[in-house]
């Protein structure tokens, strides 16, 4: 039986984890809300990504899903506590596999593939998710299990006009001219990685043409912003390790392009709306990069590609370190040309 077919009083999402990918998942819950307006909806999320779910109305509760038995137990607790109908198991791993069988939800969905046993413990492993298509239209299988048909592609206004950070980061901007690019110099593995000297050089030649910058990433990312700073003639602003979540949403939402590398501040980017250049080599553009036609990524498509986290180069990461500079700024520039003329 298909959970469009039944009562749905109460459903439960189970997406825990990494940044990009919950943010991938934010349309699609959004969508099921759209559908169901009356039916309650949790979340299952690790606490450090919870805050970009908070404050969403098509989310009824957040349940923290820590990383420790203790935690794991307390989600078990409120999951049940919750009584589902139904639960999308859109993680597809042992854990979340473990969460859906215990919540004694008669109706379980996870995808196709089954990793960790994830099929056997949520049971009905019926969504695809080949690697043609983007995690994001991947994840909208869950939402076509309940009837959905459509999946927005507006921003969510939590996270841009309604988000308590929007008027804030709205301000730290306000000094800086226009074009406004954020610059986001983190990822996950070094293999996602552009060298921080071309993140320098694009900086200063972006600073050079009167563009506003401001530069991104996360606390582990201090020492890169040191090398930046010391390279850049146009003092850009440096925002490293310094925005929650929700500043990160807002900020991003007003800047006129976004470049990253395949990490999940590039997603939250491209969810609110921005359009994002995105440095890719470790990961397929198709499946892995920003979700949306408005969005460009820089790929080179070497024999070694996409790696994920089994490199074979030996650590020079010449799916990255091939990416140019030159190349990175004509796309901002063509990115930006196409904004401008959609705007207009």
């Amino acid at each position: 039986m298909m959970a469009s077919e039944t009562g749905l009083r109460r459903m439960a999402v189970l997406k825990l984890s990494a940044l990009g990918d919950v943010a991938k998942s934010v349309q699609t819950v959004r969508a099921i809300r759209q559908m169901h307006p009356t039916s309650a909806i949790a979340w299952c999320i690790r606490p450090v990504w919870s805050q970009l779910i908070e404050g969403s109305p098509d989310v009824d509760l957040l349940i923290p899903v820590p990383r420790s038995w203790r935690g794991l137990l307390s989600a078990v607790r409120s999951l049940r506590a919750f009584r589902p109908d139904v639960v999308l198991d859109m993680q597809g791993l042992a854990m979340s596999g473990f969460l859906a069988r215990a919540s004694g939800a008669p109706l379980r969905y996870t995808w196709e593939s089954g990793r960790e046993l994830s099929g056997v413990l949520t049971g009905n492993p019926v969504v695809p998710g080949g690697r043609d298509r983007n995690v994001a239209e991947c994840n909208f299988g869950f939402a076509r299990l309940v009837g959905v048909e459509q999946l927005p592609t507006d921003p969510p206004p939590y996270l841009t006009t309604k988000n308590p950070a929007w008027s804030p980061m709205r301000s730290v901007l306000r000094s800086l001219p226009r074009p406004v690019a954020a610059i986001h110099i983190g990822a996950s593995e070094a293999n996602k990685r552009w060298p921080i000297e071309r993140w320098a050089l694009l900086t200063r030649t972006m600073t050079q043409l009167g563009w506003g910058v401001i530069v991104l990433g996360g606390p582990s990312d201090h020492k890169a912003a040191g090398t930046i700073w010391d390279a850049s003639e146009g003092n850009p602003m440096m925002m490293v390790g310094r925005t929650s979540l929700k500043e990160l949403a807002a900020l991003a939402a007003q800047c006129d392009v976004f470049v990253g590398c395949d990490s999940g501040a590039s997603h939250v980017a491209a969810l609110v709306g921005t359009r994002v250049v995105c440095l890719m080599g470790a990961t397929l553009p198709a499946h892995n990069g920003p979700f949306g036609p408005q969005h460009r990524t820089l790929y080179l498509g070497l024999p070694c590609s996409p790696c994920y986290r089994r490199p074979t180069c030996n650590g020079r990461f010449d799916c990255m370190t091939g990416i140019s500079v030159e190349s990175v700024l004509e796309a901002c520039r063509e990115t930006l040309t196409a904004g401008s003329s959609q705007a207009m």
